[in-house]
Protein backbone atom coordinates (compact mmCIF):
# COMPACT_ATOMS: atom_id res chain seq x y z
CA UNK A 1 0.00 0.00 0.00
CA UNK A 2 1.28 3.47 -0.87
CA UNK A 3 0.24 6.92 0.28
CA UNK A 4 1.09 10.04 -1.66
CA UNK A 5 1.14 13.25 0.36
CA UNK A 6 1.49 16.63 -1.29
CA UNK A 7 4.37 18.82 -0.16
CA UNK A 8 1.83 21.62 0.23
CA UNK A 9 -0.05 19.51 2.77
CA UNK A 10 3.13 19.08 4.83
CA UNK A 11 3.73 22.81 4.72
CA UNK A 12 0.12 23.47 5.63
CA UNK A 13 0.26 21.12 8.62
CA UNK A 14 3.40 22.80 9.99
CA UNK A 15 1.82 26.23 9.50
CA UNK A 16 -1.45 25.19 11.18
CA UNK A 17 0.33 23.61 14.14
CA UNK A 18 2.35 26.76 14.67
CA UNK A 19 -0.59 29.14 14.36
CA UNK A 20 -2.89 27.04 16.56
CA UNK A 21 -0.36 26.70 19.37
CA UNK A 22 1.75 29.87 19.31
CA UNK A 23 -0.51 31.75 21.73
CA UNK A 24 -0.57 29.01 24.36
CA UNK A 25 1.25 30.16 27.49
CA UNK A 26 3.57 27.83 29.36
CA UNK A 27 5.71 29.39 32.08
CA UNK A 28 7.34 26.41 33.78
CA UNK A 29 10.80 26.92 32.22
CA UNK A 30 13.74 24.85 33.49
CA UNK A 31 15.81 26.63 36.13
CA UNK A 32 18.90 25.19 34.47
CA UNK A 33 18.43 27.34 31.38
CA UNK A 34 19.31 31.03 31.73
CA UNK A 35 17.17 33.66 30.00
CA UNK A 36 14.85 31.14 28.37
CA UNK A 37 11.92 32.96 26.76
CA UNK A 38 8.69 30.97 27.06
CA UNK A 39 7.30 32.93 24.10
CA UNK A 40 9.81 31.29 21.77
CA UNK A 41 8.34 28.58 19.56
CA UNK A 42 9.53 26.94 16.36
CA UNK A 43 8.91 23.86 14.21
CA UNK A 44 11.38 22.40 11.71
CA UNK A 45 10.76 19.53 9.31
CA UNK A 46 13.46 18.08 7.05
CA UNK A 47 12.52 15.51 4.41
CA UNK A 48 14.81 12.70 3.33
CA UNK A 49 15.45 14.51 0.04
CA UNK A 50 16.76 17.58 1.89
CA UNK A 51 13.64 19.73 1.63
CA UNK A 52 13.36 21.97 4.70
CA UNK A 53 10.05 23.27 6.04
CA UNK A 54 10.23 25.59 9.03
CA UNK A 55 8.17 28.04 10.98
CA UNK A 56 9.00 30.29 13.93
CA UNK A 57 12.08 30.28 16.13
CA UNK A 58 13.92 27.33 14.59
CA UNK A 59 17.32 29.04 14.92
CA UNK A 60 17.07 29.75 18.66
CA UNK A 61 19.79 27.90 20.57
CA UNK A 62 18.91 25.74 23.57
CA UNK A 63 20.57 22.89 25.52
CA UNK A 64 20.30 19.48 23.90
CA UNK A 65 20.09 17.77 27.32
CA UNK A 66 19.31 14.06 27.16
CA UNK A 67 18.50 14.32 23.46
CA UNK A 68 22.28 13.81 23.23
CA UNK A 69 21.55 10.11 23.74
CA UNK A 70 20.20 9.92 20.18
CA UNK A 71 23.51 10.61 18.39
CA UNK A 72 25.31 8.70 21.15
CA UNK A 73 23.27 5.56 20.42
CA UNK A 74 24.04 5.85 16.71
CA UNK A 75 27.76 6.22 17.44
CA UNK A 76 27.80 3.16 19.70
CA UNK A 77 25.86 1.09 17.16
CA UNK A 78 28.43 2.11 14.55
CA UNK A 79 31.30 1.07 16.80
CA UNK A 80 29.90 -2.19 18.16
CA UNK A 81 26.96 -3.37 16.08
CA UNK A 82 23.52 -4.24 17.42
CA UNK A 83 24.20 -7.56 19.15
CA UNK A 84 27.36 -6.48 20.94
CA UNK A 85 25.79 -3.21 22.08
CA UNK A 86 22.78 -5.06 23.51
CA UNK A 87 25.17 -7.22 25.53
CA UNK A 88 26.97 -4.16 26.84
CA UNK A 89 23.69 -2.53 27.84
CA UNK A 90 22.61 -5.63 29.74
CA UNK A 91 19.44 -5.88 27.64
CA UNK A 92 20.41 -8.97 25.65
CA UNK A 93 18.23 -12.06 26.25
CA UNK A 94 21.42 -14.05 26.82
CA UNK A 95 22.41 -11.86 29.79
CA UNK A 96 21.41 -12.27 33.40
CA UNK A 97 19.96 -9.27 35.17
CA UNK A 98 22.66 -6.96 36.50
CA UNK A 99 23.26 -7.24 40.23
CA UNK A 100 24.32 -3.62 40.59
CA UNK A 101 21.97 -1.09 42.12
CA UNK A 102 20.31 1.64 40.06
CA UNK A 103 21.87 4.80 41.48
CA UNK A 104 19.84 8.00 41.58
CA UNK A 105 22.01 10.79 40.21
CA UNK A 106 21.20 14.19 38.63
CA UNK A 107 22.50 13.11 35.22
CA UNK A 108 21.28 10.04 33.36
CA UNK A 109 23.14 6.95 34.52
CA UNK A 110 22.38 5.36 31.14
CA UNK A 111 23.91 8.34 29.36
CA UNK A 112 27.02 8.08 31.53
CA UNK A 113 27.35 4.34 30.83
CA UNK A 114 26.83 4.88 27.10
CA UNK A 115 29.52 7.56 27.06
CA UNK A 116 31.88 5.28 28.96
CA UNK A 117 31.52 2.67 26.20
CA UNK A 118 32.58 5.02 23.39
CA UNK A 119 35.98 4.12 21.99
CA UNK A 120 38.81 4.92 22.50
CA UNK A 121 39.06 4.03 26.17
CA UNK A 122 41.08 6.24 28.52
CA UNK A 123 41.42 9.16 26.08
CA UNK A 124 38.91 11.89 26.98
CA UNK A 125 40.01 14.33 24.28
CA UNK A 126 39.76 11.81 21.44
CA UNK A 127 36.49 10.48 22.80
CA UNK A 128 35.01 13.98 23.04
CA UNK A 129 36.17 14.94 19.53
CA UNK A 130 34.62 11.77 18.13
CA UNK A 131 31.29 12.46 19.87
CA UNK A 132 31.13 16.06 18.65
CA UNK A 133 32.29 15.26 15.11
CA UNK A 134 29.56 12.63 14.89
CA UNK A 135 26.96 15.21 15.96
CA UNK A 136 28.27 17.64 13.33
CA UNK A 137 27.95 14.98 10.63
CA UNK A 138 24.39 14.16 11.71
CA UNK A 139 23.28 17.79 12.01
CA UNK A 140 25.29 19.23 9.14
CA UNK A 141 26.57 21.98 11.46
CA UNK A 142 28.25 22.28 14.84
CA UNK A 143 26.56 22.47 18.26
CA UNK A 144 27.99 25.04 20.67
CA UNK A 145 29.10 24.36 24.24
CA UNK A 146 27.16 26.40 26.79
CA UNK A 147 29.95 27.05 29.29
CA UNK A 148 27.66 28.43 32.00
CA UNK A 149 25.34 25.44 31.86
CA UNK A 150 28.27 23.04 31.77
CA UNK A 151 29.66 24.60 34.96
CA UNK A 152 26.25 24.57 36.62
CA UNK A 153 25.68 20.90 35.83
CA UNK A 154 29.22 20.03 36.91
CA UNK A 155 28.70 21.81 40.22
CA UNK A 156 25.49 19.84 40.79
CA UNK A 157 27.33 16.58 40.06
CA UNK A 158 30.02 17.54 42.58
CA UNK A 159 27.49 18.50 45.25
CA UNK A 160 25.61 15.23 44.74
CA UNK A 161 28.81 13.14 44.80
CA UNK A 162 27.85 11.47 41.53
CA UNK A 163 31.09 9.55 41.04
CA UNK A 164 31.01 8.16 44.60
CA UNK A 165 27.34 7.26 44.25
CA UNK A 166 28.04 5.26 41.09
CA UNK A 167 30.94 3.47 42.80
CA UNK A 168 28.95 2.61 45.93
CA UNK A 169 26.12 1.22 43.82
CA UNK A 170 28.53 -0.96 41.88
CA UNK A 171 27.23 0.59 38.67
CA UNK A 172 29.39 -0.84 35.91
CA UNK A 173 31.09 1.53 33.47
CA UNK A 174 33.46 0.80 30.60
CA UNK A 175 35.83 3.67 31.31
CA UNK A 176 36.87 5.96 34.15
CA UNK A 177 33.79 7.15 36.07
CA UNK A 178 34.84 10.78 36.57
CA UNK A 179 35.74 11.07 32.89
CA UNK A 180 32.48 9.47 31.75
CA UNK A 181 30.33 11.69 33.98
CA UNK A 182 32.16 14.78 32.77
CA UNK A 183 31.89 13.89 29.08
CA UNK A 184 28.19 13.10 29.27
CA UNK A 185 27.55 16.28 31.26
CA UNK A 186 29.39 18.25 28.58
CA UNK A 187 27.20 16.68 25.90
CA UNK A 188 24.06 17.75 27.77
CA UNK A 189 25.39 21.33 27.84
CA UNK A 190 25.69 21.60 24.06
CA UNK A 191 23.41 24.22 22.53
CA UNK A 192 21.55 23.29 19.35
CA UNK A 193 18.59 24.55 17.31
CA UNK A 194 15.35 22.90 16.25
CA UNK A 195 16.56 22.93 12.65
CA UNK A 196 19.77 21.12 13.61
CA UNK A 197 17.77 18.47 15.45
CA UNK A 198 15.44 18.03 12.47
CA UNK A 199 18.43 17.50 10.15
CA UNK A 200 19.86 14.95 12.60
CA UNK A 201 16.56 13.06 12.68
CA UNK A 202 16.25 13.26 8.89
CA UNK A 203 19.71 11.66 8.60
CA UNK A 204 18.37 8.70 10.58
CA UNK A 205 15.18 8.67 8.51
CA UNK A 206 17.31 8.65 5.34
CA UNK A 207 19.25 5.54 6.44
CA UNK A 208 22.38 7.34 7.54
CA UNK A 209 22.76 9.85 4.72
CA UNK A 210 22.55 13.50 5.74
CA UNK A 211 19.95 14.80 3.26
CA UNK A 212 21.21 18.39 3.50
CA UNK A 213 24.96 17.80 3.09
CA UNK A 214 24.77 14.50 1.20
CA UNK A 215 27.37 12.93 3.51
CA UNK A 216 27.10 9.23 4.41
CA UNK A 217 27.25 9.42 8.21
CA UNK A 218 26.62 5.80 9.24
CA UNK A 219 25.63 2.41 7.87
CA UNK A 220 22.00 2.57 6.83
CA UNK A 221 21.39 -0.92 8.20
CA UNK A 222 21.65 0.60 11.68
CA UNK A 223 18.95 3.25 11.16
CA UNK A 224 16.10 0.96 12.25
CA UNK A 225 17.92 0.21 15.51
CA UNK A 226 18.42 3.92 16.22
CA UNK A 227 14.71 4.56 15.61
CA UNK A 228 13.79 1.50 17.66
CA UNK A 229 15.79 2.83 20.58
CA UNK A 230 13.90 6.13 20.40
CA UNK A 231 10.61 4.24 20.40
CA UNK A 232 11.69 2.09 23.34
CA UNK A 233 12.71 5.00 25.55
CA UNK A 234 10.40 7.71 24.23
CA UNK A 235 9.92 11.30 25.36
CA UNK A 236 10.54 12.11 29.02
CA UNK A 237 8.07 10.18 31.25
CA UNK A 238 5.55 9.80 28.42
CA UNK A 239 6.68 6.87 26.31
CA UNK A 240 3.51 4.76 25.95
CA UNK A 241 0.86 7.50 25.66
CA UNK A 242 3.12 9.41 23.27
CA UNK A 243 3.63 6.51 20.88
CA UNK A 244 -0.06 5.63 20.90
CA UNK A 245 -1.16 9.24 20.39
CA UNK A 246 1.51 10.49 17.98
CA UNK A 247 2.96 7.35 16.40
CA UNK A 248 6.37 9.01 16.25
CA UNK A 249 9.56 7.72 17.89
CA UNK A 250 10.86 10.82 19.64
CA UNK A 251 12.92 12.20 22.51
CA UNK A 252 12.78 15.44 24.51
CA UNK A 253 14.44 17.06 27.52
CA UNK A 254 14.72 20.10 29.82
CA UNK A 255 16.04 22.49 27.15
CA UNK A 256 12.61 22.66 25.50
CA UNK A 257 13.41 20.64 22.40
CA UNK A 258 11.71 17.56 21.01
CA UNK A 259 12.77 15.58 17.95
CA UNK A 260 11.23 12.63 16.14
CA UNK A 261 12.03 10.27 13.25
CA UNK A 262 9.56 9.05 10.64
CA UNK A 263 11.63 6.45 8.76
CA UNK A 264 11.94 6.99 5.04
CA UNK A 265 10.05 10.28 5.22
CA UNK A 266 11.42 12.94 7.54
CA UNK A 267 12.94 14.21 10.73
CA UNK A 268 10.90 16.73 12.68
CA UNK A 269 11.70 18.88 15.69
CA UNK A 270 10.16 21.65 17.72
CA UNK A 271 11.35 24.10 20.33
CA UNK A 272 9.25 25.60 23.12
CA UNK A 273 10.86 26.03 26.55
CA UNK A 274 7.63 25.86 28.57
CA UNK A 275 7.64 22.49 30.32
CA UNK A 276 5.39 20.16 32.24
CA UNK A 277 6.48 19.45 35.84
CA UNK A 278 8.22 16.31 34.55
CA UNK A 279 10.27 18.26 32.01
CA UNK A 280 8.23 17.62 28.85
CA UNK A 281 8.00 20.49 26.34
CA UNK A 282 4.31 21.25 26.08
CA UNK A 283 3.86 23.17 22.82
CA UNK A 284 6.64 21.26 21.11
CA UNK A 285 5.02 17.91 21.82
CA UNK A 286 1.57 19.17 20.87
CA UNK A 287 2.96 20.52 17.59
CA UNK A 288 4.53 17.21 16.54
CA UNK A 289 1.45 15.26 17.53
CA UNK A 290 -0.82 17.68 15.65
CA UNK A 291 1.23 17.34 12.47
CA UNK A 292 1.33 13.54 12.62
CA UNK A 293 -2.42 13.28 13.28
CA UNK A 294 -3.33 15.95 10.73
CA UNK A 295 -1.49 14.06 7.99
CA UNK A 296 -2.52 10.60 9.23
CA UNK A 297 1.10 9.54 9.60
CA UNK A 298 2.57 6.92 11.91
CA UNK A 299 5.90 5.14 12.12
CA UNK A 300 3.88 1.99 12.77
CA UNK A 301 1.63 2.28 9.74
CA UNK A 302 1.89 -0.19 6.85
CA UNK A 303 1.68 2.31 4.00
CA UNK A 304 4.78 3.46 2.13
CA UNK A 305 4.67 7.27 2.16
CA UNK A 306 5.76 9.28 -0.86
CA UNK A 307 5.93 13.08 -0.90
CA UNK A 308 4.75 14.71 -4.12
CA UNK A 309 6.68 17.98 -4.51
CA UNK A 310 4.57 19.02 -7.49
CA UNK A 311 1.44 19.44 -5.37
Amino acid sequence: MERIIALSDLMGAVHEAFENLKSEKETNVSTLVENADDKKFGIAMVLTDGTVIKKGDVDTKFPIGSIAKMPLIELLLSQYGVDELLKKSGKCACMHKSHSEKPHIPVSRHGVRATSAVQPTGDPESKWNLIVDNMIDLMGSAPELNDKLYKKLTDINTQENVVDTLAKAGYYLYDDAAMSVDLYTRQMALDVTAEQLAVMAATVAADGVNPVTGKIVFDGALAASVTGSLAAHGPHHANRPWLVGAGLPAVTDFGGGIVGVLPGVMGIAAYAPGLTPTGFTVKGAKALKYIMNKLGLSAFGSAKVTIDKNK
